[in-house]
């Protein structure tokens, strides 16, 4: 496994203050600009290094409900669970309505939290992510940071970019394609989102990671 703390702290600090810890809270997402650009695993250790200086806590949001794979590496079987309503409407809707199925956090690291989503294992049918301004400004006043992980780059998750604080866009150094990422963006910023930088993973060229 490759060791990214050393850039994730870095990419913490030049993030500031959208990443700050203290006072109000932030919400930023991660969202792949190719397909298998390392997303996740820049998302989930960048939540870490954020928690390391937080008090209020950082949760990682896994936007990928069918799989919650950041629950299932990071969250013990006996990891504390929390509700993630945050008393406001989700950002998220199953359908049928009334379909049985709610998003909890669970402890995972000393101000670490990760999401997940639990559904009953029938009666899901099909989610749908929205805006919800209400549910963010409300995470903004309980945590310190909330990393959104949103590894498909599709207009599933544009309505969830919009009200993030910043878009972080992920591409593979392999695959860099600057037409692509200026689609990605050009999406995002029609949204009413904000690009804050680019992230190009796996780079030799350390100056890349972070633009």
């Amino acid at each position: 496994m490759v060791d990214l703390s050393f850039e994730m702290q870095a990419l913490v600090d030049q993030l500031e203050p959208i990443a700050r810890p203290g006072g109000k809270g932030r919400v930023l997402m991660f969202l792949g600009a190719s397909k298998r650009a390392g997303t996740s695993t820049i998302a989930r250790e960048f939540a870490r290094a954020a928690a390391e200086r937080s008090r209020r806590g950082v949760w990682l949001f896994d936007l990928d409900f069918a799989r919650n794979s950041h629950a299932r590496a990071l969250a013990g079987p006996d990891a504390q669970v929390f509700d993630a309503s945050f008393g406001r409407n989700a950002f998220w809707r199953a359908e049928p309505h009334g379909a049985r199925a709610r998003l909890v956090a669970k402890a995972c690291a000393d101000h670490l939290y990760v999401t997940e989503f639990q559904r009953a294992r029938s009666g899901v049918e099909r989610l749908e992510f929205g805006s919800a301004r209400e549910y963010w400004k409300a995470v903004r006043g309980s945590i310190d940071l909330a990393v959104i992980d949103a590894p498909a780059a599709s207009r599933a998750t544009l309505p969830v970019a919009a009200d993030a604080d910043g878009v972080i866009l992920v591409a593979d150094e392999g695959s860099w394609n600057e037409r692509s990422i200026a689609a990605r963006r050009d999406a995002i910023e029609r949204r009413g989102g904000v690009v804050a930088g680019i992230v190009c993973n796996r780079s030799r060229d350390v100056s890349r990671r972070a633009a």
